[in-house]
């Protein structure tokens, strides 16, 4: 039995509460959370830089007008979701009308003509194509003057032979002369390889049929490489895939002789009946090429001639589900067509507007956590933001704050250093920002949030109310206390 003390009490109370387990330093609960998901909208197409639906205006050289030939004049699709870029695919021989003699013309035209309209552009320019009988691609002094060729005698066709020497050099030096004049152009968004193949897709189907060796077809990457230095270049995944009769080794040699260049990829024949019956549900013969090369620049797809897949092979087209399947499993930022925008639009609205934000970045800003401010250069803040586009951005955006006044005049603007630019497909980040406003008067600001490409304002998915001045989104009122 226990002695008994004088100052001895009944304890009756249960310890247990005290070793119960929770989470204090929930963000939520902190003073000064803001929670953004009731200002975000995901309905609003975004118009944004460097992404989005394009349309082949040039398709299978400028002397054929098809699929630009029902567009009436004045007319540039300003109702077509997410549409701002023109892919432009011309021949050599449209450019070098004769030996050294270079016309631009038909391309200064139309890019003068849409580029003031928001559209952006990309170049491939092909050395045969199989829409004219009788006419090249390649210029036919190149021919004339001693570069090896073959007929392809069922269409009266003439393809070079991509590694004969003389004709690599008269392509060099065309490819020096197209890099002085586009180079530098911020219009263009990017140039692929369409120097070797058929249509300039990287294999050589309804022309030689031979696969030419490795060290050819470096040489016209090359060539985009050399000329190009300050735009994103692009391959087509047939520079790939397209030699696995060769063996798995010379596709990896391929594959990472683009990777280690910084390259990107293109496909054009998603949706075939061939790929549709061989491949998966996306249709597409080259995933993991798209995942690893989407590192480095941009992805691009376009689907097979509209009016060829839909309605002819609906059963692969799946109301366009096989195309969403692809964009995402390519982490695209680039879309598009060969077809006429207005048909494709009566047809298939809805597809337009879902791919058109989530081709590419697409960016939500979550939350912020903005304690109480004080006109010092201390004021820690905090910033969610998720990307739910299908792929990262290729150019530096950075994010922004500003402070502004009763009138909507910002009175302070922070640029923070801190991108959201590597965010993947679905990839969230909370960036810390110190805010300096020393000097600011004391009193109530709008506290503005932005995201900027240079000083190009980036949209996020903010609803339209939340917009203020100089391509911000007000996000909170907030005191600032002088000291």
């Amino acid at each position: 039995m226990s002695p008994t003390f004088p100052n001895e009490s009944v304890h009756d109370k249960p310890m247990e509460p005290q070793t119960w387990c929770g989470w204090f330093d929930d963000p939520k609960s902190e003073r000064g959370f803001i929670d953004l998901l009731p200002v975000t909208d995901d309905k609003r197409v975004l118009k944004n830089p460097h992404k989005g639906w394009f349309w082949h205006f040039i398709d299978n050289g400028n002397r054929g007008p098809l699929y630009r030939d029902r567009n009436k004049p004045g007319d540039y699709l300003e109702d077509f979701p997410g549409l701002n870029h023109l892919y432009l695919r011309f021949d050599w021989s449209d450019v070098e009308v004769s030996k050294g003699v270079y016309d631009f013309g038909f391309l200064d035209k139309i890019m003068d003509e849409w580029g003031p309209k928001g559209y952006a552009f990309s170049l491939r320019v092909c050395c045969f194509e199989t829409s004219f009988p009788g006419v090249t691609a390649t210029p036919p002094y190149v021919f004339e003057e001693g570069a090896k060729c073959y007929t392809v005698t069922s269409r009266n066709l003439v393809q070079p032979d991509y590694g004969d020497p003389y004709f690599l050099e008269r392509l060099e030096l065309f490819m020096a002369e197209m890099g002085r004049k586009f180079n530098n152009d911020p219009r263009v968004d990017i140039v692929d390889v369409g120097t070797y193949g058929t249509w300039g897709e990287g294999h050589t189907v309804e022309g030689d049929g031979y696969i030419y060796p490795l060290d050819v077809v470096k040489k016209h990457i090359d060539l985009h490489l050399k000329y190009f230095p300050d735009k994103y270049i692009l391959i087509n995944d047939d520079h790939i895939v397209g030699r696995i009769i060769r063996g798995h080794e010379e596709c990896q040699e391929m594959l990472d002789y683009a990777y280690e260049r910084g390259l990107g990829i293109q496909d054009d024949s998603i949706c075939c009946d061939y790929y549709s019956v061989v491949n998966g549900y996306d249709t597409m013969r080259a995933t993991r090429a798209f995942q690893k090369l989407s590192k480095n620049a941009p992805s691009c797809i376009e689907f097979a001639h509209y009016s060829y897949i839909h309605p002819t092979f609906d059963d692969y087209y799946r109301n366009g589900l096989t195309i969403v399947e692809c964009l995402k499993n390519s982490h695209a930022t680039f879309a598009g067509f060969h077809g006429y925008p207005r048909v494709f639009l009566r047809s298939d609205k809805w597809l337009a507007d879902y791919c058109a934000n989530r081709l590419g970045y697409w960016y939500f800003a979550e939350s912020a956590l903005i304690p109480e401010l004080t006109a010092t250069a201390h004021n820690h803040i905090k910033v969610a933001f998720r990307n739910r586009g299908w792929a990262r951005a290729y150019y530096r955006h950075e994010i922004a704050l500003a402070i502004a006044d009763d009138s909507g005049n910002i009175v302070r603007e922070l640029r923070t250093g801190k991108c959201v630019d590597d965010l993947d497909q679905e990839e969230a980040c909370v960036f810390d920002v110190n805010l300096d406003l020393r000097d600011i008067a004391d009193g109530e600001y709008d506290i503005l949030l932005g995201v900027f490409e240079n000083d190009k304002p980036i949209k996020l998915a903010l609803k339209e109310e939340t917009e203020a001045a100089g391509g911000y989104y007000r996000i909170a009122r907030r005191k600032i206390r002088a000291v």
